[in-house]
């Protein structure tokens, strides 16, 4: 018998990190200190004389003047730098989520986005979305849902692990309902940049009670530099997150702050790396389904780095991962790991070693099933 786990236990298991293979990870392809360093003339002899003195409090100045600027109505003191956007999430929750609290989140989502508020004392109320609407979360749906009192909405935009991405119009619609309920909302924007030329969705420039969640790890292949931030124009909230933040660490080491700072300048280059390797990932990914459409069939993602494409072969997909990553050292995430039932995977598409896993995966049906 299979044992489901959650996505953090799925990575963390001994054997995805032994997997040859692993086609589920949602960070762009990890960039190197060298080639960060090599953007700019001089900036390694400058990192190695780095001072290592205390640093600004709440992060340096030009990179919270940096992140405003990408807003039309944040203001230098609406941006709140977090270690990666996990503190991030677990800040809001903590500063805004009290126990009663009703709060709706978006579904299938990052696991935390669920237990944050849950270990809060809130009540979770899922806000699905559904494959057989291509992924498209209900308006409707949420307008009923929103007609009882609820502390929060919790949104990914580009979600994960689907990929769907609203237009607009649908932009237009979903705010419009949090205003008229005066809901707050946690824009989780992580994933939006890629592919080159697709909109971010700020959309703590176009709601008031919005908080914007970004950072360097999904779009500019930074994970392990774990640096994010949180910016909105309501300022109760963000002097509430502040106040918070300083309780326990109010500064970026300055070895992250400078590498943070070379990625900002340098972010359209980073943009574009990553959205080459995105390209190459979806083609080959669809015609991998084109070839095996009795196996598989997917919506592509709109944006963002993942797909989760659904599995019509024998059993579920949590026997099916726990059979690859043992017989062809392939880890790959089963929805069960998102609380999304036993017949999707997420693909991590922005590696370059994607298309290659895919032929793994290939072989391993076509000799095992």
């Amino acid at each position: 018998m299979t044992k489901q786990r959650g996505l953090q236990e799925f990575f963390d298991d001994p054997a995805t990190i032994a997997a040859r293979h692993k086609m589920s990870a949602s960070a762009s392809e990890p960039v190197g200190q060298a080639e960060l360093l090599a953007l700019e003339p001089d900036a390694a002899e400058q990192f190695i004389d780095l001072g290592l003195d205390y640093p600004e409090r709440f992060g340096p100045s030009t990179l919270r003047t940096a992140i405003a600027a990408r807003f039309n109505s944040v203001p230098f003191d609406g941006v709140l730098i977090t270690s990666g956007l996990d503190e991030g999430l677990a800040l809001l929750a903590t500063a805004l989520i009290e126990p009663t609290d009703r709060v709706i989140v978006l579904t299938p989502c990052y696991p935390q986005h669920l237990l944050l508020p849950e270990w809060r004392g809130a009540e979770i109320v899922p806000w699905p979305a559904r494959p057989e609407n291509n992924w498209v979360p209900d308006l409707d749906e949420l307008a009923g849902l929103l007609s009882n009192p609820t502390k929060a909405v919790i949104a990914t935009f580009p979600q994960n692990p689907t990929g769907f991405m609203p237009d607009e119009a649908y932009l237009f619609t979903f705010l419009a309902l949090l205003e008229r309920s005066g809901t707050l909302l946690f824009s989780d924007e992580i994933y939006a940049g890629l592919p080159a030329d697709t909109a971010v969705p700020r959309l703590a420039d176009r709601y008031e009670k919005a908080v914007s969640l970004h950072g360097l790890s999904k779009t500019c292949g930074l994970p392990g530099l774990r640096f994010g931030w949180l910016a909105s124009r309501d300022m109760e909230t963000m002097r509430a997150l502040t106040r918070l933040k300083d309780l326990f660490n109010c500064y970026v080491p300055a070895p992250v702050a400078f590498l943070a700072d070379i990625a900002f300048r340098n972010e359209e280059k980073l943009i574009r790396r990553n959205s080459d390797i995105l390209e190459a990932s979806i083609k080959a990914t669809e015609a991998f389904i084109t070839r095996h459409n009795n196996l598989f069939s997917w919506v592509p993602p709109r944006a963002g780095t993942v797909a989760f494409p659904r599995w019509h072969g024998p059993g579920g997909t949590q026997a099916l991962s726990d059979r690859m990553v043992s017989e062809a050292s392939i880890a790959l995430a089963p929805s069960r790991c998102f609380d999304a039932g036993d017949e999707h995977v997420r693909f991590g598409l922005c590696r370059r070693s994607f298309p290659d896993s895919l032929a793994a995966l290939e072989k391993f049906i076509s000799s095992a099933l």
